[in-house]
């Protein structure tokens, strides 16, 4: 598609999936759904709408080696590398400016790198639908999930009422973004109707989401622009360490899309999800006949609605239900499947 890039947000710290993830390798740098990691999963599945030339990765140096032994078939300079993580907003705004370099009539897909779709045709599909409704105006596009459960994970976009229709699809207007429910509320938003999962994959021209930060993140903007102006000097590194140190952690989310006026979404029916726990696994993998999700060396009598992952062990089990465990890299995690959202808590205990 002319003058379309795909921008694949690689960050993260490891945490959700421990300890198989770890600070070195993160979630999308692992094998947790198949025999490719995450990322690698993500490049497959966007390579028919745009080439290798225009897929781009931003995430941290640490992580650098890793992506580039995974993804041997982009360009070295295909890679965007923050100094430190900032949170969504400085990752977009840095990967704007590598765009403006390359292409000024640049429209960008901002996907993360660790999610599940895989219903590959229709996905690419209703891209193709936001980037045609992108070039037509000064719209950030969106992805909205129609939910299918009262979930508390993942925040939520309220369709307005006014709406058009393109290629046959609904396109709304957003009122409003809403955080994280809690059980309740997500329930409520279940039974409306009018409420999607925020899928966090936008579409927009360059040139628009370069015109928001300037407006509504000013501070954000200036640092952008002191990196823009070092860009091939002997100082850009210096440049871009210090500014980036200098930046507010904050999301595109709440820096931009809840200020900004033009804000569509196209409603989708494609599964998704963003793996954001072990026990997301349920939803995902296929479950043996006990209600089981096993992955490497088990075996198990009575053994109910677990997740085992045995990388370098065998694990046997007998007598238990609903548990985590997990075997990798010489550490072993067992939990209660309640508990897997809050693993956090462990890790900063450990």
């Amino acid at each position: 598609m002319e003058h379309v890039y795909v921008v694949i947000m690689a960050g993260g710290k490891g945490e959700r999936f421990w300890p198989l993830s770890t600070p070195e390798e993160p979630k999308p740098f692992i094998k947790i759904l198949g025999s490719e990691t995450l990322i690698q999963q993500t490049v497959h599945r966007i390579l028919p709408l745009v080439s290798v030339e225009h897929i781009l990765v931003i995430l941290g140096k640490e992580h650098l080696p890793l992506a580039r032994e995974q993804l041997p078939q982009l360009p070295e300079t295909n890679f965007i590398v923050e100094p430190v993580g900032r949170d969504t907003a400085p990752c977009i705004g840095l990967a704007s400016l590598e765009l403006e370099k390359r292409d000024p009539e640049s429209i960008m897909i901002i996907i993360p790198a660790d999610h599940y779709i895989p219903d590959q045709d229709k996905f690419l599909s209703t891209l193709t639908l936001a980037v045609e409704v992108a070039r037509q105006g000064s719209y950030i596009v969106t992805l909205g999930i129609k939910p299918t459960r009262p979930e508390t994970g993942y925040g939520y976009i309220l369709a307005g009422n006014q709406k058009v229709t393109l290629q046959g699809r609904d396109v709304f207007q957003v009122q409003k973004f809403v955080e994280k429910p809690d059980f309740a509320t997500a329930a409520k938003y279940l039974e409306e109707g009018s409420y999607y999962w925020n899928s966090g994959i936008f579409i927009w021209k360059n040139r628009t989401i370069q015109d928001l930060l300037s407006r509504y993140m000013p501070a954000l903007w200036q640092g952008l622009d002191r990196i823009k102006a070092s860009l091939g000097s002997p100082e850009e590194q210096e440049v871009l360490r210090r500014e980036f140190n200098q930046f507010e952690r904050i999301s595109i989310d709440y820096g931009i899309l809840e200020k900004a006026p033009d804000v569509l979404m196209i409603p989708t029916d494609f599964r998704w999800d963003d793996v954001g726990t072990w026990k997301a696994l349920d939803r995902v993998l296929p479950l043996d006949e006990n209600g089981n999700i096993i992955v490497g060396n088990h075996r198990g009598v009575e053994t109910k609605g677990c997740i085992i992952y045995a990388k370098d062990i065998f694990i046997s089990t007998f007598g238990i239900s609903d548990l985590i465990i997990v075997s990798s890299q010489g550490k072993v995690l067992i939990c209660h499947k309640d508990m897997a959202p809050d693993l956090k808590k462990l890790l900063q205990y450990l």
